[in-house]
Order: structure tokens, then C-alpha cells, then sequence
């Protein structure tokens, strides 16, 4: 038996004070009870300037688990929402991958009432054919508008509806949408809630980290450190776990640079959705914050040059930028074989990373820190070998899924340059996903639990589906079946599709909103 086996977490030290770091201090601190928890960086340092879109699991995260309210974050975080990625043009295409659970629509008890949108469960209903019929309806022909839709392709909206008694609840407007960040306030936001918490800051550079027998014994900058388990959220630097040479998996995916920006942005065009448009080898992205657009182009680094990059980035935004005020990243796409190693766990960047199309990096984190503390409080605190294996269990499928969906945009391309046919080779891998949405078209999301290992997926069946037939993946279900819909569904359909227009004036704008919900928005 390992010595660590029977070891209890009372102290943990986390080393990195970027996001995924505050976020596992937090989530730990949530999740046991007076443990010791310290976080250590060279707080002077800048936050890494990139605009952060996340998926509607952050919600739960930060206003369920960290009992955040939502009318503080929107007081002190710059934000916006965001209801979709669009593709507005994806090598031709133009779809959308909604967040939640838009469709199907005929689930839906009265479409003049309040704008949520639910989706039917499996159950002994004969609503199930219903479900069944607007599927098959939709992908016939080829009718995809929702609410999410609409008001990703609307520039100065919310989801945000009035509410006379809860001025701050997005589940009245449309409840699956998420938000986007700034990620400068979003981080001072963060370090305020650790203070408050009782999580210790510490401002120092680490630079030392003794290890023996596959442990991390204490770490070093201008002081000397000791906890019971160390989180690594050194992002890729992972100063921690590269001394306990844990091998990492690389994906198979086609981009590893990103060239990056920032513009001023008036309230009537902030858009709820992160916006996506494709390059000569890559993909442009647009986030957009409170008065804030993020833009960025992410490319491949063996098929054009980091200055024609540039070029191509400045010259087919419709924004001006300045060349000598862009920001450069690299990165590699993939996830460490052991993230949990002895008595060190990573977490964010430094434990996986798949490129940013599907704004998985920011979600994916707070998913796993979770994950992380309620495991720990579920055992005890002691560090073992099962608690290590289910951890890392999990944590490598949630991120294999993550990769298994992103590639997808890649194998389906219709691009015609070198980059993106080189594209459609990767990950050669059978997607069981892919593989059900051919040979049974829409498979409603109980359904999928046979499609998968486990529950770690971020992302919902449903959406394979949609973005399958937005990339123009044919289903031999359908295109082979004979079949007429139920008329009533049909109707139902029809009906709700003419009310979506309609119903984006109950949404409020951005000045409404935060004239209404932000105090001091004026000053």
C-alpha cells in the first residue's frame, strides 16, 4: 500500500491565481469544512487579457455552489450574455449551438406566456411522439429558429425579461443562457470573494517545488509552503506536476496559435452570443462584455506565418485595430494521463485544454472543481488510490467528450484550403454520438446515457444533433424514412416560430438592463 493511501486533506495549497485557481479555492472551501486553504501567485501580474464565454453549467456553479447572488456578480463583474456560439459562417454554413435545451418546442405548455422553453423527459407520455415528429419536421426542413437564435442575431439584447419581484433572475428570460466575461474584473471579483471567505492570498512567485517519492514535499518562492495536497492552476505552465513528469495526452487538433484584440463597445451593440467566423486557417471569435469586444483569430502556426495571421485578423474585421496593441498566444490541445498524481491535483489549463471554439476551458474548470470537492467531502478527505483513479476516471472523459464534440467541427468542414482539408483528418476515432445521430437521427437525452461512459459530458445529445446537421452531416434515419408528422405538430411548430420575432420585445436592452440592475451604472 502506498504511504499516502490513508492520508487526510486538512491543508491545501493552490498555486495559481488565475481563474481556475480562485475557482477550486472557492469550490474546496464551499465543500468542506474548515480545511486550510491558501492560494499563491505574483498577484502584480496581469490577468491574461482574453474574453471568457462559458456555458450555462457556471451559473449553477457560482450562484448554486458558491452561493453567489446574481445581482452582486452583475453589480461587479463586467458582463453580457450569451444564448449561442453562432457560426455565422463556418466554411459557408451558418447554425447555431445553443446553450440549454431549446428544442423541442412542442413541449412547450403555451407559447404566449413566459419565454422559457422546456424539453420532454422519457417517460410513458404519449408526448414522446410529439417530440419524435418535430425532430423529424425540423431536419425535413431544415427550420431551427428559437428564441436562443433569434436573440444571438440581434446586437443590443438580453434574456433578461422584467420581473417586478426578483429584478435579477434569469430564469424568468430564457434560462439556459450564460454569460461572458471580462476577465480582468472577473478576477478581482474572484480574490474579493476568497478574502471574504477566509481564503488566504498570498503574493509570492513560486519557484522551488521539492518532490520525493512522487510527492510534492513543500514549495518555495520567498517563503516556504507546506499543505497536505497542492492544486496546480499554473495554467500551461504547470509548475507543479511537470516535476512529477505525469505524461499528457495530446488531441489531434489542427490549431495552436491565437492572435488576439480588444475594442470599445457601445451597449446598443453588445451581443449575446459569442460569435463564429472562419479564416484562411482557422477561425475568428467575437465576445463581447459590457463595454468591451474581444476579438480574436485562431489559426494553425504550420499552415500561415504569426504576420500574415496578423494581417488576415486586421484586415477582415470590420473594427479597427491596432497591430501593435495585439496579444499572441500558443498552446497545445490535450490532457495530462493522471491529473490527480500523489497529492497534487491540476486543474484548468494545467490539467487539459481543447481549443476555444466551444468555450469549454472556463466551464469545463468550474465542473471539475466541483467534482473535486465534493469527492474529497464524500470520502472523507483521505487522499487514496480509488478517490485518485475516480477522479482521474472522470476528468479524462470529461475532457475526451469535450474533444470528441470540438473535432467534429473539423472532420465535417467544407472548407477548400490547405488548412481546413488537412482539417478533416483529425481524430480518425468512432464518436458513438455521430454514430447513433446516422443510423437513429435524434435520440432525446435519457437515451444517451447508453452513448456514453458516464455523466461527465458537458454537452447534451441534442446538440451533436444540431450541430451535426448545421455542418451538413446527413442522417441515413432520415433521409430513409417515410414518414408524415402529425399535423397538430406541425402547427404547433409553425406557431412558435412566428412568435419568436415577436417575443424578443419582452426581452430588455442592455442600457434597460443595467439602468434597471446595475446602481451607479451612470457614474
Amino acid at each position: 500500500m502506498h504511504a499516502d493511501s490513508q492520508h487526510r486533506i486538512d491543508s491545501i495549497g493552490v498555486v495559481g491565481g488565475g481563474d481556475a485557481g480562485l475557482f477550486a479555492a472557492l469550490a474546496l472551501e464551499r465543500g468542506l469544512d474548515d480545511a486550510e486553504i491558501f492560494v499563491v501567485d505574483d498577484f502584480s501580474e496581469d490577468v491574461p487579457a482574453v474574453g471568457k464565454s462559458t456555458l450555462r453549467y457556471l451559473l449553477t456553479f457560482l450562484h448554486e455552489r458558491l452561493e453567489i447572488p446574481p445581482s452582486r456578480l452583475v453589480n461587479e463583474v463586467k458582463l453580457a450574455f450569451k444564448s449561442t456560439v453562432y457560426l455565422k459562417d463556418w466554411c459557408g454554413k451558418e447554425f447555431h449551438s445553443p446553450l440549454g435545451k431549446p428544442l423541442p418546442a412542442v413541449s412547450q405548455t403555451d407559447i404566449t406566456a413566459p419565454v422559457e422553453a422546456t424539453i420532454s423527459t422519457e417517460t410513458l407520455t404519449p408526448e414522446n411522439e410529439a417530440v419524435f415528429d418535430e425532430f423529424y419536421y425540423r431536419y425535413e426542413t431544415d427550420e431551427y429558429t428559437t428564441l436562443y437564435n433569434e436573440l444571438a442575431e440581434t446586437p443590443g439584447k438580453t434574456p433578461m425579461v422584467i420581473d417586478e419581484n426578483d429584478v435579477f433572475n434569469i430564469k424568468k428570460g430564457l434560462p439556459d443562457a450564460a454569460y461572458h466575461f471580462d476577465s480582468n474584473s472577473l478576477n478581482q471579483f474572484l480574490r474579493t470573494v476568497c478574502g471574504e471567505r477566509g481564503i488566504d492570498l498570498i503574493d509570492d512567485r513560486i519557484t522551488d517545488v521539492n518532490v520525493s517519492d512522487g510527492r510534492i514535499d513543500s514549495i518555495a518562492g520567498e517563503e516556504l509552503y507546506e499543505a497536505d495536497l497542492y492544486v496546480d492552476a499554473s495554467g500551461f505552465r504547470r509548475l507543479l506536476v511537470s516535476e512529477l513528469e505525469v505524461p499528457f495526452r495530446e488531441f489531434d487538433l489542427p490549431v495552436d496559435s491565437a492572435v488576439v484584440a480588444t475594442t470599445d463597445l457601445p451597449l446598443s451593440e453588445v451581443t449575446s452570443a459569442t460569435v463564429v467566423t472562419t479564416g484562411e486557417a482557422g477561425w475568428f471569435w467575437q465576445i463581447d462584455t459590457l463595454d468591451l469586444r474581444d476579438l480574436g483569430y485562431v489559426y494553425s502556426s504550420s499552415h500561415i506565418s504569426d504576420e500574415d495571421a496578423l494581417a488576415e485578423f486586421v484586415e477582415t474585421r470590420p473594427e479597427p485595430i491596432d497591430p501593435d496593441e495585439v496579444r499572441w498566444y500558443r498552446f497545445d490541445s490535450g490532457v495530462l494521463e493522471t491529473p490527480w498524481a500523489g497529492n497534487c491535483v491540476a486543474i484548468g489549463n494545467a490539467v487539459g485544454f481543447v481549443e476555444p471554439l466551444q468555450s469549454t476551458a472556463l466551464t469545463t474548470t468550474a465542473h471539475l472543481a466541483d467534482r473535486l470537492a465534493t469527492l474529497l467531502g464524500m470520502h472523507g478527505r483521505i487522499n487514496h488510490a480509488g478517490l485518485r483513479d475516480l477522479f482521474n476516471e472522470t476528468t479524462l472523459t470529461t475532457w475526451e467528450e469535450v474533444y470528441n464534440f470540438v473535432s467534429l467541427y473539423y472532420t465535417y468542414n467544407s472548407g477548400t484550403t490547405a488548412f481546413w482539408e488537412d482539417a478533416r483528418s483529425v481524430n480518425p476515432n468512432p464518436i458513438p454520438q455521430v454514430d447513433s445521430y446516422r443510423e437513429s437521427g435524434f435520440c432525446a437525452p435519457l437515451t444517451r446515457a447508453i452513448l456514453t461512459r458516464n455523466r461527465a459530458d458537458l454537452n447534451e445529445y441534442y446538440l451533436y444533433f444540431l450541430v451535426l446537421k448545421g455542418l451538413g452531416v446527413d442522417s441515413e434515419f432520415y433521409e430513409t424514412l417515410e414518414h408524415d408528422p402529425d399535423p397538430a405538430v406541425i402547427e404547433r411548430i409553425e406557431a412558435y416560430t412566428d412568435s419568436v420575432h415577436r417575443r424578443m420585445d419582452d426581452f430588455l436592452s442592455y442600457e434597460e438592463f443595467y439602468h434597471a440592475f446595475h446602481p451607479g451604472f451612470d457614474d
